[in-house]
């Protein structure tokens, strides 16, 4: 009883001195008894056969060492990346050599090159995984149709997709139609092209949160029918745009030709490369594009909404790394 009594004694010590978060070491010694405590300022707790020592203590650098862990954590949870962080991908196309080539469909230089200088920026600078990039080197017809139907089934509503051709395009004055022109294309049989509407009809129904085209050919312009204005964009309404699924496109021109060597890419990959912001949209990069085109070129590149397909206002964002 009298051991019972003395071991009361020092855990009310302990229990006074805790509570007043002053320093704590108590000790003593008595005959074997069996203890079992739990305490969250308890950092040690030892004992001996014949007779039971015991050590609580508390210091001043343990509780420091303690409160620092506990803002470090605080700190690190409200620094953390969001866990619903989207997803960046791509399917970059280009078509310079075809297998029908002809007078009426010659074959180009820089299509592939232009793509290939494309994937390097968007892998090295900005938030595109390389796994998440679909680079196709003179794809057929069947070939795109299977790219466009692989992005569909993996594709989820938080995701962005840019998609960007560059190639041969033709307008049908008599349909009032633009098509892309793969690498099986023939000028006197449609069976291969690749219609606007059949792109536009692709783009809607991808569930992206937002989709970017990005086109270098003839009659490019084609694919849109109206041309929005650009302006300057600060962080509060870059964060607003986000929010709202967005379909564009840009495009090296209108309802006219373009040169195989593209000041329109040239200066595109250039505005991209030189960036330092971390959010880029794609109206800015347009902004900064379109006038160095039109003062070095005949022609005028082109931004604006893919009519019919779920644009709600909001624009791409280029995250770089």
């Amino acid at each position: 009883m009298k051991n019972l009594f003395s071991i009361l004694v020092l855990c009310l010590a302990f229990g006074i001195a805790a509570a007043q978060d002053a320093p704590v070491r108590i000790s003593g010694q008595s005959k074997p008894v069996r203890l079992e405590f739990g305490a969250e300022k308890m950092q040690a707790v030892s004992g001996i056969s014949e007779s039971v020592s015991l050590n609580f203590s508390d210091s001043p650098t343990q509780r420091s060492d303690a409160k620092s862990s506990q803002q470090a954590a605080a700190t690190t949870t409200k620094t953390a990346p969001p866990a619903n962080k989207p997803n960046y991908y791509a399917l970059l196309i280009g078509v310079e050599k075809y297998q029908y080539a002809n007078a009426g469909l010659s074959n180009l230089n820089q299509p592939v090159k232009d793509a290939a200088a494309f994937k390097q920026v968007l892998e090295t600078d900005y938030n595109f995984p390389a796994q998440n990039v679909s680079f196709l080197r003179n794809p057929t017809r069947d070939q795109i149709i299977s790219a466009f139907e692989e992005m569909a089934r993996k594709i989820t509503p938080k995701d962005n997709l840019l998609i960007f051709y560059a190639g041969h395009g033709i307008w049908d004055e008599r349909l009032k139609v633009g098509y892309w022109l793969p690498s099986d294309a023939k000028t006197d049989n449609k069976a291969n092209w690749i219609a606007n509407s059949t792109v536009r009809d692709y783009i809607s129904g991808i569930q992206s949160k937002h989709t970017l085209l990005v086109t270098d050919a003839c009659f490019s312009g084609s694919i849109f029918k109206t041309r929005e204005v650009v302006s300057e964009m600060n962080e509060y309404a870059v964060a607003k745009i986000y929010q709202l699924p967005s379909r564009k496109a840009m495009t090296s021109g209108t309802l006219t030709t373009v040169p195989d060597q593209s000041k329109f890419m040239e200066y595109l990959l250039k505005r991209l490369r030189d960036n330092t912001s971390q959010y880029f949209t794609a109206r800015q990069l347009f902004f900064s594009v379109e006038t160095a085109v039109m003062n070095n070129t005949n022609t005028v590149p082109q931004f604006g909404v893919i009519q019919e397909t779920g644009d709600e206002g909001g624009d791409f964002i280029f995250l770089r790394k």
